[in-house]
């Protein structure tokens, strides 16, 4: 008898555990579903060929002074990077434009014309740089480009923005679909020069998509100016600029 009822006790015991596990919550972890995948980085590039002057390295603002078919000039800027990569030059564009300063540019557009930035706009846009965040939602592939002269393709050496230019600067930028413009090129020859600006003609293509496919193109002259103090020309520079007056009349 006793065994009888010491055996009911505990299956009772059981039961009752068995009855606070079905109306109690569980203890353990909620299943989770595993997390996405992150997108795979935008391939970006910097092709550099030919005799490219080393002391373009450094920040730029580029305003380039397109003309309209009405006649009427509007200002579009560009901001890039240029500096010294682990094999060579290497090209990283810069975010946007001190609202400031594009206060100003925009006024300047609406009424027609050109923009040059003032040493107080060139300073804000310094202090305000941030590097371009390029978006794998947004880009599919950014590709840059810096030719000397002595290295242009045929449609840069034939091309009326490149033709005669000293070197170019060249900046495509492929979109991943989600917005209406799906690429946009801009070409800079550089045609003179100094420590601090450059100067040359530049052309801005864009391809949107609607109904159909849109390409538009976008000429004008440009100058580039240098952000932050000049740097220091090296030993060697100074050397070949020394020597490279030697016999002139």
């Amino acid at each position: 008898m006793r065994k009888i009822m010491g055996g009911a006790i505990v299956l009772l015991a059981v039961l009752r555990l068995l009855a606070r596990a079905e109306s109690e919550p569980s203890t353990l972890p909620p299943a989770t579903t595993p997390p996405e995948a992150a997108p795979p980085a935008v391939p970006v590039t910097t092709d550099v060929q030919g005799n490219v002057p080393q002391d373009i390295v450094g920040r730029w603002l580029a305003v380039c002074q397109v003309k309209l078919l009405s006649g009427a000039a509007r200002p579009i800027t560009r901001l890039f990077e240029i500096r010294q990569g682990s094999e060579h030059l290497e090209l990283v564009q810069g975010g946007d434009v001190p609202s400031a300063v594009t206060q100003k540019l925009n006024v300047a557009a609406n009424a027609g014309q050109a923009w040059t930035p003032a040493p107080e706009d060139l300073r804000a846009v310094d202090e305000n740089w941030r590097a371009l965040r390029i978006d794998p939602h947004s880009y599919a592939k950014v590709e840059y480009r810096i030719l000397g002269s002595d290295a242009f393709p045929p449609e840069f050496a034939e091309d009326e923005t490149t033709k005669g230019s000293q070197f170019a600067i060249a900046l495509k930028e492929n979109f991943a679909g989600a917005q209406a413009v799906r690429m946009t090129y801009s070409v800079f020859g550089v045609r003179d020069r100094t420590p601090t600006v450059l100067s040359g003609t530049a052309v801005i293509s864009t391809l949107a998509v609607g109904p159909f496919p849109l390409p538009i193109t976008l000429k004008g002259d440009f100058q580039a100016f240098r952000l932050g103090e000049t740097p220091a020309r090296s030993v060697l520079q100074r050397l070949s600029d020394l020597f490279s007056g030697c016999g002139r009349r």
